[in-house]
């Protein structure tokens, strides 16, 4: 049975604004510490020696710890609500991120990196159960306004990591720890009032119990881990491969990054909006059935600028499916939203992490070409297996 049939049943039921916003704000603030892992590889790499690999590492042990525990996280979501949750797993994300970048031994920065992401895994999962509670029947403009906020804290994380490592080194990573305790403060007095009754019903009376679909769930999940991959090797390795490729700056580099995540920004939104006009399996096949076309033309331009704009052309593409594909995996467990949340959100984007030494290490070996030529393969694999995607079946609440 289509969504507009149920329509009637739960139309009554707003966006709550207010939440929505506050939950953006952290998930654009945990995610800002993710973003700022990849950022340090090149200053690690060109600055303080490190290999590929030793600096891809980094992205390793805060996905590592994160991508065991995700699921975990998603289950206790589903199960009840832990008041300080969300603004705890912000202010640790943010200050064992600010405080380990200050460590030289290699072992401790890896295991306060782990710690910051213990806190990135512990946000996530609660965050979209939260948001799926508030959307009330705008569930993908909901969840693309969400991951808005992961979107622009990944795109202001080169900028900002740049600006403070140039500036002041490995100290100004420091700075991370003010936002993240505003931010964790704004959470605690938002979120540790229990979820209004009425919005819970709302929330449950938009899916129906007893028909998960793991076949279709794990379909996705394929497409949703390959798309992580991709996305952190184009985050660790993209500033120095433009560099190798076009002969030009690190600060060039730098903003092609830039480019790259704030075009993501775009288009999460419009692939929300689209996605509630022509279906969440349509835009999630388009999105990375064109970006897998796209990407290698960035290469491929006679000049700089051209690239620049094939770019933003294909990042557009890349970024649409991302909230599409999390209300489609809660939808496809619609008991247990907690879990699929931990999943797309959360241990997709972890192994995408762990990958990324692998990476790494093939950067070492055979150049950054060949990684790009990986990452190619791997966009493929995205469009392919989103081509196996079910429908979403769903019968009128009683």
């Amino acid at each position: 049975m289509s969504a507009s049939t149920l329509a009637p049943a739960i139309a009554a039921e707003p966006l709550h604004v207010r939440p929505i916003a506050l939950l953006t704000l952290g998930h654009l603030l945990v995610d800002l510490c993710q973003g700022l892992v990849p950022a340090l590889v090149p200053f690690l790499v060109t600055h303080d020696g490190y290999s590929y690999t030793a600096a891809a590492g980094l992205l390793f042990a805060t996905s590592a710890l994160s991508s065991v525990v995700q699921p975990l996280f998603g289950k206790l979501a589903d199960r009840g609500t832990i008041p300080a949750l969300l603004p705890a797993s912000v202010l640790l994300a943010g200050t064992a991120l600010a405080l380990g970048a200050q460590v030289a031994f290699y072992p401790v920065l890896l295991l306060a990196f782990a710690a910051s992401g213990l806190g990135i895994a512990a946000f996530h999962p609660e965050a979209a159960r939260r948001t799926f509670l508030a959307a009330g029947t705008a569930r993908t403009t909901a969840m693309s306004y969400f991951s808005l906020g992961g979107s622009v804290g990944f795109a202001l994380a080169p900028m900002l990591g740049a600006a403070l490592l140039t500036s002041y080194g490995r100290i100004g990573i420091l700075g991370i720890i003010v936002p993240a305790s505003l931010v964790a403060a704004l959470l605690a007095w938002e979120f540790t009032r229990p979820i209004a009754p009425r919005a819970a019903r709302a929330a449950s009376s938009m899916v129906s119990p007893g028909v998960d679909n793991w076949s279709g769930f794990w379909r996705l999940a394929v497409s949703v881990i390959a798309r992580s991959i991709v996305f952190f090797g184009l985050n660790a390795f993209l500033v120095l491969f433009w560099k190798e490729h076009w002969r030009c700056s690190l600060t060039e580099g730098t903003f092609a990054l830039s480019v790259f995540l704030f075009s993501g920004v775009g288009g999460t939104l419009i692939g929300g909006w689209w996605a509630d006009r022509i279906g969440r399996r349509a835009v999630i096949q388009i999105g990375f059935g064109l970006s897998t076309l796209a990407f290698p033309l960035v290469f491929l331009a006679p000049n700089q600028t051209a690239s620049l704009i094939l770019l933003g052309l294909a990042a557009a593409l890349f970024f649409a499916p991302s909230s599409p594909a999390v209300v489609l995996g809660q939808e496809y467990l619609p008991n247990q939203v907690g879990v699929a949340s931990g999943v797309t959100i959360g241990l997709a984007v972890s192994t995408g992490g762990m990958v990324a030494p692998l990476l790494g290490r093939l950067g070492d070996v055979a150049g950054l070409p060949a990684v790009f030529a990986v990452l190619e393969v791997l966009l493929a694999v995205c469009f392919v297996s989103t081509l196996l995607l079910p429908a979403v079946h769903r019968t009128r609440p009683a």
